[in-house]
């Protein structure tokens, strides 16, 4: 019998919206973008300061069975957060594999 694997990634963006005038500007486009992406279904959490005017930290996460696909669904959310209306400052991927043959 294979082991169990669980495998999972976090990406951790720095984002920042420079034409945003007030925190519902801000508020606005971070809306959108992470109703997109969990429509693709990611999980996303605002992880920093709620309350800077220009800047936005998020994270996004996924997990899978097969490493492959998960790959291709953090390339993809990647590339949602390039393609958004903020510019990404700093962007970190975080994996982790989890495996049943550890509890033997």
């Amino acid at each position: 019998m294979e082991d169990l694997r669980v495998h999972t990634c976090t990406l951790v963006a720095d984002l920042h919206l420079r034409g945003a005038a007030s925190l519902k500007d801000r508020r606005k486009e971070l809306k959108s973008l992470v109703d997109r992406l969990r429509r693709d279904g990611y999980a996303v959490a605002q992880v920093g300061p709620a309350d800077l005017l220009q800047r936005v930290f998020l994270a996004v996460s996924d997990v899978s069975g097969d490493v492959t696909h998960l790959d291709e669904r953090m390339d993809a959310a990647e590339r949602l957060l390039l393609e958004s209306e903020f510019e990404v400052g700093r962007l970190e991927r975080l994996e982790r594999t989890w495996s049943d043959s550890s509890l033997r």
